[in-house]
């Protein structure tokens, strides 16, 4: 997985913006703003951004805020290096984050979590727990489906379109189950929300309860 994403890296934003117009980058930025601003930014927040990438959501944050991004590909922090942002870099991912626990404020993430194999979602969701504040929040942004009765209307709508490469997708790619999520996190505490962004990406919010 890292060397797939390290070879991507030199060209991951060209390609980004050459693909708005179809199913996988539908609302690419809309979505990287939806996810600001469904955080409660503020500053002096201290926020970890899970699957930095290339920074494509870190230069897009308001000021004032201790940022802190983690990412399993050398060759994307080398690049987000190039851009010379204020943000404490960490090779890193969902199931391992090199953070001691209840040291962020926020978690954001952006088109990454799709990379996490199902039997590892919950552990994913339980790690980021692990480092978030009580009362913090996570916010993310990513390919997912409400449940599998709504993933199988993707398939027939694509096999309908004869789009072969989205189904292929439908496949491939570990689109999060959001009422599987929503049940995870409530077992931690979180109170959780979603909205759709696009044909196959939504926006999940979950706000922890606060200590006692």
């Amino acid at each position: 997985m890292t060397g797939c994403h390290d070879s991507q890296a030199e060209n991951y934003e060209a390609e980004v913006r050459s693909r708005l117009d179809d199913y996988i980058r539908e609302n690419y930025f809309e979505i990287l703003d939806t996810v600001i601003g469904r955080a409660d930014l503020a500053a002096g927040l201290k926020v970890l951004d899970i699957g930095i990438g290339t920074g494509l959501l870190t230069e897009r944050l308001p000021r004032g805020l201790e940022l802190y991004g983690v990412d399993l590909s050398p060759r994307m922090l080398d690049k987000l290096r190039e851009k010379k942002l204020p943000v404490d870099l960490a090779p890193g991912d969902f199931c391992h984050l090199p953070h001691p626990g209840e040291a962020f404020d926020r978690i954001i993430s952006t088109f990454a979590f799709h990379h996490v194999g199902f039997s590892e979602k919950a552990a994913a969701l339980a790690e980021m727990d692990r480092v978030l504040k009580p009362g913090g929040l996570m916010v993310i942004g990513d390919f997912m489906v409400e449940n599998e009765a709504q993933k199988e209307s993707l398939r027939a709508k694509f096999r309908a379109e004869n789009r072969a490469d989205m189904l292929q997708e439908l496949v491939e790619e570990y689109f999060t189950d959001l009422e599987e999520a929503y049940a995870t996190l409530g077992a931690l505490g979180y109170r959780t929300t979603y909205r759709r962004g696009a044909t196959l990406s939504w926006i999940l919010r979950a706000v922890k309860a606060p200590s006692r």
